[in-house]
């Protein structure tokens, strides 16, 4: 039997010309909102105006205007979607993960230090203005974890003489009597790291955090990435299983196999419904959650930490959920940044995996994906050749190989703060037989020590 190896991954030098497109269209689609916006008002200062007053007269004119506007940009942005993206060469199809560019290196003086936080912007307009950087990498991400879970967040840059920024990276800060004292760049999510387009510099940045590791006397620092090669001590068991998404629907349907398509269809028998939202959506999706996170032995996170993304502005986090007879049953968190979007967190509840309601969600999302504009669907992390794995594979996702590195004060082995350490085992089999309003009254304050 052999194992399918990872897709290999792409300079982030490549595909500009699609980036632009993308770009071109994320500002078309905010101009549509705005529009939108826009005739609401007018429609909604209707109600109070006097069908014979200029009032009115004036308020026919604008809604025409706006209408007009609106159809005349969606006819633009249906056009630009169907244009055949322009592309340098076939290996952009890769995902938008941050990659450095073959055998880049800065040949100029710099130095590795603690940002300051007062210095704090800085670093912000650097992940703002540096192309493919994750989204967990700017400062209102880790704002949100601090005010979810209390943990701090320290940057450390790469810096020349005059103050210019060539890298960094930030290190969020975990200390409970459980699980001792230790950083990760980046925690919760499957990627982010270390971000700067040189060789030299990241490596300076690995180095010096051995240090830091020593000084704050840290277990170790766990460093989540996509780049392989930056450091010795790494793990590559997880990858990340990303989807192309075609312009339509039709395209969509007819690139899925055939038992995949019979499979999602065949839990339409149980007359499903599905809604996309946000915070009206919460308690539906955590009931979800929250049981499968039992059945799985595993803590569940906080409700207020996804009230929290929700709720942040300018994050395109959406949640999915899909019920039968009025019962929430399947339920995803949806997170969208540049032109892909990820499925961080998901869960279906065991009594209806026999109807396929989570073959039937996934292909809504898939649908909900490609009405928004994204180029890809990232089904999130899985362990290669496990259940989850081939669940997405079937979707036609490719892996990308995940390279999360340790740095030990003393070069030793870290702890491993996960689900397949064996000294967990006894505590997993104990977890699936708690009930689950007790689960969620004792899993969060564990749950916000682990990464």
């Amino acid at each position: 039997m052999t194992t399918e190896q990872p897709v290999k991954q792409t300079s982030i030098l490549k595909g500009a010309s699609s980036v632009s497109h993308e770009s071109e269209l994320d500002a078309l689609k905010k101009q549509f909102k705005s529009l939108k916006a826009q005739k609401a008002e007018v429609a909604r200062q209707f109600k109070t105006a006097d069908p014979d007053s200029e009032e009115h007269s004036c308020l026919v004119e604008k809604m025409q205007a706006v209408s007009g506007k609106l159809k005349s940009l969606e006819a633009h942005i249906k056009s630009l979607r169907s244009k055949p993206r322009v592309v340098e060469d076939d290996q952009y199809k890769a995902p938008p993960f941050f990659l450095l560019a073959d055998q880049s290196h800065y040949s100029g003086e710099f130095s590795i230090r603690e940002l300051p936080a007062a210095n704090w912007p800085e670093w912000e307009a650097y992940v703002a203005t540096t192309p493919r950087a994750p989204l967990y990498l700017q400062r209102r991400w880790s704002d949100l974890v601090r005010r979810s879970f209390g943990h701090p967040t320290r940057v450390w840059v790469g810096m020349t003489p005059d103050g210019e920024i060539l890298g960094g990276v930030p290190l969020t800060f975990f200390q409970s009597r459980l699980f001792g004292r230790f950083a990760v760049a980046t925690p919760y999510v499957n990627y982010g790291g270390v971000l700067t387009p040189y060789w030299n510099v990241a490596r300076a940045l690995f180095e010096r955090l051995q240090t830091v590791a020593m000084q704050e006397n840290l277990s170790h620092i766990e460093v989540r990435s996509m780049q392989p090669g930056l450091w010795p001590n790494s793990s590559e068991k997880k990858v990340s299983m990303v989807l192309p998404l075609p312009r339509t629907h039709e395209q969509l349907e007819d690139g899925l196999t055939a038992k995949v398509r019979a499979q999602s269809k065949k839990a339409e028998e149980h007359h499903p419904t599905v809604a996309f939202g946000g915070l009206e959506l919460l308690d539906d999706f955590y009931r979800v959650f929250a049981r499968n996170m039992r059945d799985l032995g595993t803590p569940v996170y906080a409700k207020s930490w996804f009230a929290n993304v929700l709720s942040e502005p300018g994050l395109a986090a959406t949640l999915v959920v899909v019920k039968v007879r009025e019962r929430a049953v399947s339920a995803g968190f949806l997170l969208g940044h540049g032109p892909m979007l990820e499925i961080p967190w998901a869960s279906t509840i065991k009594p209806a995996n026999a109807l396929n309601t989570n073959m039937w969600m996934y292909r809504k999302i898939l649908d909900y994906a490609v009405s928004e504009g994204y180029e890809f669907f990232d089904f999130g992390r899985s362990t290669r050749g496990a259940g989850t794995y081939h669940f997405k594979k079937q979707w036609g996702a490719k892996p990308y190989e995940h390279h999360w590195y340790y740095i030990t004060p003393d070069h030793s082995k870290p702890p491993e703060l996960n689900p397949d350490n064996p000294k967990f085992r006894l505590m997993i089999a104990l977890w699936k037989r708690m009930p689950v309003w007790l689960s969620r009254l004792v899993g969060p304050p564990i749950v916000k020590h682990l990464p």
